[in-house]
């Protein structure tokens, strides 16, 4: 079951699939699910929203099952490709998982485990599948299996979607794509899959109680060492243009297009034979009593915030469901402080809150906003604004590939900027590693 949330006055409809989706007055509001997660998206300046993002509860039939994701397209149709692979990675999971459970006797299911105890104390701040701290043998095979399974599951999952993207008569792939960060939880069981640059990140407690950032996934950049390595073993190239000399792109080997600021991603075939792949990493948390909550987003929140400023903004919202708005529009006064000459890009948050209870009736009252949750597996769309208003249509395709193409994942064709063809690799240590080393 997915969820959207709507403002009373919203009208449903339905798709021509029959699937229902609420059309709200305004589509940059914020959205609380009964599965307690805040979500809200923002349209930054380059045109039509491309960031997409879901929440569905009982996932795949399992009670108290969640799964989130947020999806950051790019291109001249990543709007629509970010919207199909919300609507189709869930649902191809779910049946997937369904698929496997009837085939396994119950009493056997490798897809979830059955121990409360954490076996992991790790203070680390990416918590992979090579990870195998545990208290006895037994959860270390148990956990291994259940890591295995999931990675498969996933990374197949991925690659079908993938597919089915390259043979979509609908929408054209070849210099489209989005990323795509997700999350299962089951009980205290968290299994994250990543692909591209945007980023899931924890909020736990340490030994003296602070709240700290706990970052789950890595941001998949094309300098990294290993996804380089890749790229260019497939001739494909990396190197940042002259006017951002901090963000590496991908390009074609003959041509300096198309310029992915990502190594990995749905779509985007005309670099699937260059080193541009849609293989997630999937990484495993087993939560405990410490944990608070888990923030989605996409790129547009993480180029402008460090980990240790959104766990704060966040852990500071006394209205649970009002925390993915203000997180975004802080992120948006951020863009306009750091970089005065780029283009806002979109935004697009979850807040999934671990061990809180979403607002009652009576607390809207006293002034929060809690909507009420209703299926959900189509498409976010906004109402044209009478007179012209705000813009145009939600939907409309609008690509400016020359306007405000700084710090965006921009799918670009420019002409060769001079004989400086440099790329400067990012640390993918954590920004908050040098703050810790003061404190300490």
């Amino acid at each position: 079951m997915g969820i959207c949330c709507s403002s009373p006055a919203a009208g449903e409809l339905h798709d021509e699939q029959g699937f229902p989706w609420m059309q709200d007055e305004s589509f940059h509001q914020q959205l609380w699910t009964g599965a307690g997660a805040s979500m809200h998206t923002k349209q930054g300046w380059k045109g039509a929203n491309q960031d997409a993002m879901t929440v569905c509860q009982d996932f795949a039939g399992h009670k108290g099952h969640i799964f989130c994701g947020v999806f950051d397209g790019h291109g001249p149709l990543g709007r629509d490709v970010a919207r199909h692979v919300r609507d189709a990675l869930p649902m191809k999971l779910s049946s997937t998982l369904k698929l496997r459970s009837e085939e396994k006797d119950p009493s056997r299911d490798n897809l979830k485990l059955t121990t409360e105890e954490d076996p992991s104390s790790s203070n680390t701040d990416v918590d992979s599948f090579d990870k195998s701290d545990s208290t006895s043998s037994s959860d270390t095979s148990d956990e291994n299996l259940l890591l295995s399974t999931w990675k498969d599951i996933f990374v197949k999952t991925f690659e079908e979607v993938d597919q089915d993207l390259r043979q979509h008569s609908g929408i054209d792939c070849i210099c489209s794509g989005t990323t795509a960060v997700t999350v299962v939880r089951q009980g205290d069981h968290l299994i994250i899959a990543n692909l591209g640059d945007s980023r899931a990140v924890l909020c736990s407690r340490d030994s003296k109680d602070r709240l700290i950032p706990v970052q789950l996934t890595i941001d998949l950049k094309p300098d990294l060492p290993s996804e380089l390595a890749r790229i260019l073993n497939c001739k494909g190239r990396v190197f940042a243009m002259d006017d951002e000399p901090d963000v590496p792109r991908m390009w074609l080997p003959d041509q300096d297009a198309p310029g992915l600021a990502m190594a990995r991603a749905f779509g985007d075939f005309c670099l699937k034979n260059h080193g541009l792949i849609c293989t997630p990493e999937v990484y495993y948390r087993k939560l405990s009593e410490k944990d608070e909550f888990l923030v989605l987003a996409t790129d547009g929140i993480w180029d402008v915030l460090t980990n240790r400023e959104v766990v704060k903004i966040v852990s500071s919202t006394t209205d649970p469901s009002k925390a993915a708005r203000q997180l975004i529009d802080r992120a948006v006064r951020a863009w306009r402080r750091k970089y005065p000459t780029s283009m806002v890009d979109d935004c697009a948050v979850v807040c999934l809150f671990l061990n809180r209870r979403a607002p009652s009736p009576e607390d809207s009252l006293r002034g929060g906003t809690s909507a009420e949750a209703v299926p959900f597996t189509g498409s976010f769309r906004k109402k044209v604004a009478s007179g012209g208003g705000e813009a145009a249509e939600e939907g409309t395709t609008v690509w400016r590939a020359l306007e405000g193409v700084a710090r965006a994942n921009s799918v670009i064709r420019l002409p060769r900027m001079g004989r400086v063809l440099s790329w400067r690799r990012r640390s993918s240590s954590l920004d908050e590693d040098e703050d810790d080393e003061h404190q300490d």
